[in-house]
């Protein structure tokens, strides 16, 4: 192999090289950003589960108030009869 041929093979891992340098450092800035959309993501879902189980409760005192007025109802419905 002459010179001319190695230098061209050495050239050619260099571009190589560097071209996976690069793509190296944009994966590690596609990384950050996706830990940070899961981290948003994360926080989302944590503040809509609380909404929910809020819901929930909510939801069970009303209906707590309103079986206890509808047992109201009925005590004074068969006491009027």
């Amino acid at each position: 192999m002459d010179d001319e041929a190695i230098v061209g093979q050495i050239d050619y891992i260099e571009e190589q090289v560097d071209f996976l340098i690069e793509l190296c450092n944009s994966l590690k800035s596609e990384k950050a950003e996706l830990k940070g959309r899961i981290e948003i993501l994360e926080g989302q879902l944590q503040e809509k589960n609380q909404s929910e189980a809020a819901f929930v409760e909510q939801r069970e005192t009303i209906r707590g108030k309103i079986d206890g007025l509808m047992d109201r109802l009925n005590t004074y419905i068969d006491v009027d009869s």
